[in-house]
């Protein structure tokens, strides 16, 4: 074993008015703080001494596989671990004994884990269905949930709107209501639908999602509203929109949801981050801190040679930041008369043809209502098989730019909100390395090869709201737990109440770490 610490005053006498023991009995009490009372010399003696503890090995055999995951209960009394080997582990938190086993958990591999409440979880998997647990009575799950058609990688509760939330590589975000008695009845309502969705997170107060994606961009929608997310965001392209960022293009299909963009808009707004560090292609692991402050992601470009962690920003700013966030593209555009004498009976092709799904052609068929071009964001398109840009041909665009021509050759511009990076190293090609934060949010803990490090947003250890820096900045390594594992470490995972942590490998072995003073 070697560390590597960021500051080398591993003696710092610590002036605080909590001893270390009295922090460790307030946190196993339950006692969280929004703002711990103590100082930033207590954090970094704390965080860069953790070091494996001697315990009786528990997990060494080959069949469960990769260690795909790891949650907490909320007490931090148990800990479940989703295998690659379609197995469900439970282990006592306190004594690290592994006290449960579920075998064939679910047909393919298990992505991950939720605890929903103190006794109840959630498990996705590649099979594409969501199974939820009772701690109590694990034998067996209480509910088998189907919707999904592609592999489950994402599951979220929202206490604010008390449905859970997930997310799959068939693009689609649906929220369930658990309280539904059957199985059989509709209980999930699909409230995004995108290409390329990777990963998606809320806030713990439910006002923000965040969306991870396979083409180097996330998206902040501010002002989460669950119950209109699927009607207000219905027809808008994530995609085709950052397309026309990066092209230098317009088109009208895009433009007119300049709206959702909007920092007066008061539900559902939607912003995008492009600002990496690198050329990031897949941004494949994505975690929220625990006061929402920040998002932490971890990227690798197309050509799989880097692999970043990156944090961005997530809170709201100020309106003004956004007022010049724009750019006007123009393009040439066909006149009135030339539009007029496209034959009615043929169909308008250009390269976005096909865009629209077989699903969303079937939604936009059964409702054939056309709403006033005044309210556009009630504005349905038009009943046809086909998106186009709107640059050719017969479309619905015409009228809603006659009346608000400011719009049509206007792109919004993102506003920079990176504010830490780190390079990884690029092992374990194919396989997601899932990241996490300490409780109090001052610590990244990040799979580093067969180890882990701790990374923290500056050299003193101190928590992101007071060392916001003024241009991004390399995270610094607290400690770096090296080859504890013996093959790549794919998930982490900090206790909610102790100071613990755990990491998983590609090996089926599961290590746990505390402070060693």
């Amino acid at each position: 074993m070697s560390s590597e610490t960021s500051s080398p005053k591993r003696t710092v006498k610590v002036e605080s008015n909590l001893n270390l023991l009295g922090v460790i009995e307030k946190r196993s009490l339950g006692l969280k703080e929004y703002r711990p009372s103590y100082n930033d010399s207590l954090a970094l003696k704390l965080y860069s001494s953790f070091s494996q503890y001697e315990i009786e090995k528990v997990v060494r055999e080959p069949h469960f596989g990769g260690i795909f995951n790891l949650e907490f209960s909320l007490d931090g009394k148990l800990l479940v671990a989703a295998c690659q080997g379609k197995q469900v582990l439970l282990f006592d938190a306190a004594n690290q004994k592994l006290i449960n086993t579920v075998e064939g958990a679910h047909i393919k591999c298990v992505n991950c884990v939720r605890f929903l409440n103190d006794t109840n979880f959630a498990t996705c998997s590649d099979d594409a269905s969501i199974k939820i647990w009772d701690v109590r009575s694990i034998k067996n799950c209480t509910k088998t949930l189907h919707g999904h058609s592609n592999w489950v990688k994402n599951i979220e509760w929202s206490e604010k709107d008390d449905v859970m939330v997930t997310s799959a590589f068939d693009g689609s975000i649906y929220a369930w209501n658990l309280k539904t008695q059957s199985e059989n009845n509709m209980m999930y309502d699909k409230v995004f639908l995108m290409n390329g969705l990777m990963r998606m997170k809320l806030t713990d107060d439910g006002t923000k999602m965040v969306i991870a994606t396979t083409n180097g961009y996330m998206i902040i929608i501010h002002d989460l509203n669950l119950t209109t997310l699927a009607t207000d965001l219905r027809s808008f392209r994530p995609n085709l929109y950052r397309l026309m960022q990066v092209s230098d293009q317009c088109f009208p299909v895009g433009t007119i949801f300049n709206y959702l963009f909007s920092p007066n808009r008061t539900r559902n707004r939607i912003e995008f981050i492009d600002d990496f560090p690198n050329e990031a292609e897949v941004i494949s692991s994505l975690q929220i801190h625990p006061h929402g402050w920040c998002a932490v992601s971890r990227n690798i470009n197309s050509s799989e040679s880097e692999e970043w962690t990156t944090i961005h920003d997530i809170q709201d700013r100020d309106p003004k930041d956004y007022e010049d966030a724009f750019t006007y593209i123009e393009e040439e555009e066909l006149d009135e008369g030339e539009e007029s004498e496209e034959p009615l009976n043929q169909r308008p092709t250009d390269l976005w043809m096909g865009y629209i799904s077989l699903d969303e052609y079937r939604n936009h068929n059964r409702d054939g209502s056309r709403a006033s071009m005044n309210n556009w964001e009630n504005f349905q398109l038009p009943a046809m098989g086909i998106l186009n840009s709107g640059l050719i041909g017969l479309n619905s665009y015409s009228a809603y730019f006659r009346q608000h021509p400011e719009q049509r050759n206007k792109v919004i511009k993102n506003l920079p909100r990176m504010t830490h990076f780190k390079e990884e190293k690029t092992v374990g090609k194919g396989f997601i390395k899932e990241l996490c934060f300490s409780s109090d949010g001052r610590i990244i803990a990040s799979p580093y090869d067969r180890g882990v490090r701790l990374l923290a947003f500056n050299d003193k250890c101190q928590e992101l709201c007071d060392c916001v820096p003024d241009n991004p900045q390399k995270l610094k390594t607290v400690v770096k737990l090296k080859d504890y594992h013996e093959d790549i470490v794919v998930s982490c995972k900090f206790s909610p109440t102790h100071y613990q942590l755990v990491t998983g490998c590609l090996g089926s072995e599961i290590k746990w770490y505390q402070p060693v003073l």
